[in-house]
Formats: C-alpha cells, sequence, structure tokens
C-alpha cells in the first residue's frame, strides 16, 4: 500500500481537475496516476475494481477509494489542510453550508450542461452545439452571476472549495459557449482572479479544459462525415 494517497485523474476532466487544484493549493503530496481514455484504461477490469462506475477522480487513502471529487476535495481540506486552509470548507457551519449548497449547484446545474453536450455530440451524433444546450448553459451562467453579485466569491468573501470547483467546469463550458463580458461582469472578473489564486491554472485547468474542447470538436467533425 502506498504511504501517499492515491489520484487516478484525467487532466481533461473538470472534476479531476478540481482535486487536483485542491491538492495543489494546500500542499497534499499524492501519487498521482493518470487514466488512459483513449485506450479504454477507465473501463479495464482493474479499475473497476477501484471504481465501479469507471470515472475519475478516484482517490485512494488508506486503501479505500473515494470516487466522487466532491467528496474527494472535503476529504483532503478535513483530513490534510492546515489552519491556513480553513476558509476553503469553512468550520463555521453556516459558511460550510454555503459552500455546500454551491458544490450542489454546480453538481445538479453546471455539470449538467456539460453532461448534455456529451450526450447530444458524443452518443448523439449531433453536428452542431444544440440550441438547448446552449440555452442550459446560460441559465447555469445566470445562477453563477447571481452567486457573485451578493460576494467576491461564490460562497463569499474567500476563497472556498467551491470557487476551485465551479470553476474547472465553467472554464470548459466557456470554450464551448463563450461567457461574454457586457452579459456576465462578475463571472468574467472572477474567472481572471482564479487565474491568478489557484497554483499550477495554466499547466492544470486551462490545459484540461483544451482537451476536452478539442475532444467535442473531434466528434462534431466525425459526426459531419457521417452526415456526409
Amino acid at each position: 500500500m502506498s504511504a501517499r494517497p492515491i489520484l487516478y485523474y484525467a487532466l481533461f476532466s473538470p472534476p479531476a481537475r478540481a482535486a487536483l487544484l485542491t491538492s495543489k493549493y494546500i500542499g497534499l503530496n499524492v501519487e498521482l496516476k493518470a487514466i488512459n481514455y483513449a485506450a479504454q484504461e477507465h473501463h479495464s477490469d482493474w479499475f473497476l475494481k477501484v471504481n465501479p462506475r469507471h470515472t475519475v477522480p478516484v482517490l485512494v487513502d488508506q486503501g479505500v477509494p473515494l470516487c466522487d471529487s466532491h467528496a474527494i476535495i472535503t476529504y483532503m481540506v478535513n483530513q490534510y489542510g492546515q489552519s491556513q486552509h480553513d476558509h476553503l470548507y469553512p468550520k463555521d457551519f453556516l459558511k460550510r453550508a454555503i459552500v455546500d449548497e454551491r458544490l450542489y449547484y454546480e453538481d445538479g446545474v453546471l455539470f449538467q450542461v456539460i453532461k448534455d453536450f456529451v450526450a447530444r455530440i458524443m452518443y448523439g451524433g449531433d453536428i452542431d452545439y444544440h440550441r438547448k444546450s446552449i440555452e442550459l448553459s446560460h441559465n447555469a451562467n445566470s445562477f453563477l452571476e447571481g452567486f457573485l453579485s451578493r460576494s467576491g466569491y461564490v460562497a463569499g468573501e474567500e476563497l472556498t472549495l467551491a470557487d476551485i470547483s465551479i470553476n474547472t467546469t465553467l472554464i470548459t463550458l466557456h470554450k464551448l459557449v463563450t461567457i461574454e463580458e457586457r452579459r456576465y461582469p462578475k463571472i468574467c472578473a472572477w474567472m481572471q482572479r482564479m487565474r491568478g489564486e489557484l497554483p499550477e491554472y495554466d499547466e492544470i485547468n486551462e490545459q484540461g479544459a483544451q482537451q476536452l474542447y478539442l475532444r467535442f470538436q473531434n466528434a462534431l467533425e466525425e459526426n459531419m462525415t457521417k452526415h456526409t
């Protein structure tokens, strides 16, 4: 058994990037193991024993796998964070509840937009971004703009895990449906601030979002070829 926690990831995955960025932010020394989706490694027998859902990220600590990104990042801070990291997942129950609420928004609203794009393009054969997917994106953005109209960060006046996690999803959606400053000024200002506050942002978040964007573009091109 590894003395360090093991983090299975794929850089194109927004939830995996949230786990990576959180580990970097708190200085957690994890053993990184990239999963090769192109080779279908996530469907291999050995990985299904780790995570029957065949998704990333997965954090294995003390032999126990955690297979949900929000469970992973909150565990990282609770188990390995120092006092200077308390703002990420506050000990005050009301402040923590707000962070949890925003994480639920990401899972139940924002990330569902990416799932809609995936379903229509990678599995449904669409040859362009569907109007409904774009509408869902703007609907999710309007909620986030409202959160940021109340405070400088999505869950208050300090950086939290909600900012880290939501940002990994949003930067990906931004490449699919441009987030215009005239329409979403608070979101745009916040996204720029995240770029300066999160460690290895370009190497992890920007590069990973670009990888997923290219997967969408390749799928669109393949779908167009099938229609000709």
